[in-house]
């Protein structure tokens, strides 16, 4: 049986989603398309646009037939991490291919980063770099610059790409990648209203500043969307959460280290999030880890609630017919315990699932505790 998986976030899922998805289908002609997809938060630091049953049901439409959650604490993290829990639920659901975008397009090379990466010549320099006051990303840049004589900044696909590419080697995961090349004008790229795909983030954008959208999102999408969340939203709740920490308080949350605590309450009284965002950002702190402290913070993420990146369960979040026969057949020897129902006995990765719901309601308003206590979406 040929399994492709995915590893989406589709915030929101628009034309270029399903040109990947189609492209994907085109060469590895699977029997079953599984998908894991971050939840109500995104792994740069922002909660999603659109809540994740409403994502879960445009991936069944698309024509994905399981849709497996990837935990809101494994999403908040660095790329390495990020890409190494994805891959992992994948591997645990039998998958043989991976297909994911990049600006490069070229799998040998994404191929050839992946293994510099993992050589002591590399690290050590990494190492350098970050002691001399940069980040983790510019020093893993600027690393594989001399090492690769690479002249330009890795783009965002690219690197996670290298990063699903390694972690298919730490898992020793019998799946093969295979890249296809965007076509949009990259991540961060603005609108353009003479191509028909655009980026996710330049499609966020227009919808804040009340452009139409449509021509750039499927039908059943664009029916679909009645307003869209911004980490704006919570700028006031933000601010008051920061205001409440002392020091002490503030480094039992989770990414708050080498000092960070200090330099968030430094500027504690800052009126605007984009003012704070941009105090805080620096060669060391990118805006990334700066949003995604400011998550663990609001959502009361703390160092002692991750215990470990292991995978604990395949939480279900929506199937096709296929997926649920497929996932019938595995459940008579499951790799790790299957949810498809949140019960009353709770994981404690869903039980913060619950109170990541709770607090994105608080500007979304779509009773989304109560749907995460429903049964699994099929389509």
């Amino acid at each position: 049986m040929r399994i492709l998986g995915l590893i989406v976030e589709y915030n929101p899922l628009h034309l270029g989603h399903i040109h990947h998805l189609n492209k994907a289908k085109e060469i590895t002609k699977p029997d079953l398309t599984i998908a894991v997809m971050s939840p109500h938060v995104v792994q740069r630091g922002e909660f999603a646009c659109v809540d994740k049953f409403k994502r879960t049901k445009w991936a069944l439409e698309a024509g994905i037939d399981l849709v497996v959650e990837l935990p809101s604490l494994f999403v908040l993290q660095n790329a390495d991490i990020f890409a190494k829990t994805s891959v992992e639920i994948l591997h645990h659901l039998g998958v043989d291919t991976i297909v994911f975008g990049s600006e490069s397009g070229d799998v040998d090379q994404l191929k050839v980063i992946a293994e510099i990466m993992r050589t002591d010549v590399y690290n050590a320099r990494v190492k350098t770099l970050m002691q001399a006051g940069n980040s983790y990303p510019t020093s893993t840049d600027l690393a594989l610059g001399e090492l690769l004589d690479i002249r330009k900044t890795l783009h965002p696909n690219d690197i996670l790409g290298v990063q699903y590419i390694q972690a298919i080697f730490e898992l020793n995961a019998d799946i093969k990648p295979i890249v296809i090349k965007r076509k949009d004008a990259g991540y961060y790229a603005e609108l353009n209203q003479d191509q028909e795909i655009q980026s996710a983030t330049a499609i966020r954008e227009a919808y804040k500043n009340k452009q139409d959208i449509k021509a750039y999102l499927p039908a059943y999408v664009h029916e679909d969307i009645d307003s869209m969340v911004d980490l704006q939203d919570f700028e006031t709740t933000l601010l008051f959460a920061l205001k409440q920490h002392s020091p002490q308080s503030l480094r039992r949350i989770f990414s708050f280290d080498a000092g960070l605590e200090n330099l968030f309450l430094q500027y504690r009284d800052i009126k605007s999030l984009e003012g704070l965002i941009d105090k805080l950002k620096s060669k060391r702190f990118t805006n990334a880890k700066i949003k995604r402290a400011l998550m663990h913070m609001l959502l009361n993420i703390e160092k002692d609630d991750i215990k470990s990146f292991d995978v604990p369960y395949l939480r279900i979040l929506g199937m096709r017919k296929t997926g649920q026969a497929y996932l019938n057949t595995i459940k008579k020897d499951p790799p790790l315990p299957i949810i498809t129902k949140i019960k009353r006995d709770k994981h404690p990765l869903l039980e913060i699932e619950l109170r990541i719901s709770d607090i994105y309601d608080m500007c979304y308003q779509g009773d989304l505790v109560k749907k995460e206590l429903q049964p699994v979406i099929i389509f």
